[in-house]
């Protein structure tokens, strides 16, 4: 896909100088499956948009061990490891599939999205989009069953189940790989 396309057909930005300023300063990169894109706690110079993919964010237990706590899978979605643009990561980014980004470093897209009002209504969306979803995420995990958390999932990221490791979707729904093969099991005799 061209970077063109990308900002104006997928993130529907109509001002042709902004657009193509963002182009002049935005690459395409491919990720490989297993890399570590952003390291909790580094600070990232830019900001990603994923083209094409799978990716998921992750944080550390008290323990050490890695809690999934978000996938990122729709093309046009951002790539943001803290609320503050440009700040100290609070999760970890690894490519679960090879996959595609476009990037645009934070010194030149955090000027715009406080000058250009086009672009701040965009980061606004996009923000509000991604809370949107983790608070839906957090609720599930707070008030349905195991196997109710099983079923959200499979409405809620269609086709994942046969993407993502299941551990890392035990991981995500806050049950142990036991029991989400228990609750897999125990749903497909019930169809």
């Amino acid at each position: 896909m061209k970077i063109q396309d990308f900002y104006v057909e997928t993130l529907g930005i109509a001002d042709a100088q902004l657009v193509q300023e963002l182009i002049t300063n935005s690459q395409t990169k491919f990720i490989e499956k297993e890399h570590i894109l952003q390291h909790i706690g580094s600070k990232s110079a830019e900001l990603h948009f994923l083209v094409n993919g799978l990716l998921r964010g992750f944080f550390l237990d008290a323990k050490g061990n890695e809690v999934t706590d978000c996938f990122i899978y729709a093309h046009g979605a951002p790539v943001v490891s803290s609320v503050d643009l440009g700040q100290p990561s609070l999760i970890g980014i690894e490519a679960l599939e090879d996959s595609e980004v476009i990037s645009i470093p934070f010194s030149v897209v955090l000027p715009l999205v406080y000058s250009n009002l086009e672009l701040a209504t965009l980061y606004n969306r996009l923000l509000s989009n991604s809370f949107k979803r983790h608070w839906e995420n957090k609720m599930a995990l707070i008030q349905y069953t195991a196997a109710e958390r099983y079923q959200w999932f499979l409405e809620n990221y269609p086709g994942l189940i046969e993407r993502v490791n299941h551990q890392c979707i035990a991981s995500f729904l806050g049950i142990t790989p036991v029991s989400l093969s228990r609750v897999r099991r125990l749903l497909k005799c019930k169809n």
